[in-house]
């Protein structure tokens, strides 16, 4: 649990090889946030799972840092609301936009491959039905037929082999190898 009053929400910068996105909470008075930690930093994956924690924050009431809401919207100062309801709630509309957006962006990536593949079928679905002769598309080519007669050949033949060698196997009588002789008396001339 962590007590909101004072909270906000700062930007760090990435590291020149590091994949993550980072973002830290501290407190304006510079108290500790938690424990022993002025500030908490917290990495995700991707910016779309920062911008839902911070949208998450922003429900909860923890605002981004001043310098930074300044920075991003460029708004002269007195068009600042100093009402926090209005404030909370203008940020709330904002964050549900914003998911809005992303719902919409995911829905369109995931729906225009499908739709380009649906539209390239019907339209070879067309043609080929336009061709003529639906039947003469369904028959088999003369070098499938004698590729599929070949390895029919092939697998009688290998099915055949397997038997005989089954056969030779059940029918051959062997002896044991006898164990070595121990040399063990033999004397080296060296």
């Amino acid at each position: 649990m962590l007590p909101l009053d004072n909270l906000k929400l700062r930007d760090v910068e990435k590291g020149f090889m590091s994949a993550k996105h980072v973002f830290a909470i501290f407190n304006t008075e510079q108290r500790n946030v938690y424990k022993d930690l002025r500030q908490i930093e917290l990495a995700c994956d991707s910016q779309e799972d920062v911008d839902s924690w911070k949208a998450s924050f922003l429900r909860a009431g923890v605002y981004p840092e001043k310098d930074q809401v300044d920075n991003e919207e460029a708004a002269p100062a007195d068009t600042f609301s100093m009402d926090p309801q209005l404030e909370r709630q203008v940020e709330t509309i904002r964050n549900l936009v914003d998911s809005y957006i992303g719902i919409i962006n995911k829905s369109i990536r995931d729906l225009m491959p499908k739709t380009i593949m649906h539209i390239m079928i019907n339209s070879l679905l067309a043609y080929l039905y336009s061709v003529g002769n639906q039947t003469s598309l369904m028959e088999e080519s003369a070098d499938q037929a004698q590729r599929r007669d070949e390895m029919l050949r092939m697998y009688q033949a290998l099915k055949e082999a397997l038997n005989i060698i089954g056969d030779i196997s059940t029918t051959t009588i062997s002896t044991p190898v006898p164990p070595p002789v121990a040399d063990g008396w033999v004397q080296d001339s060296r």
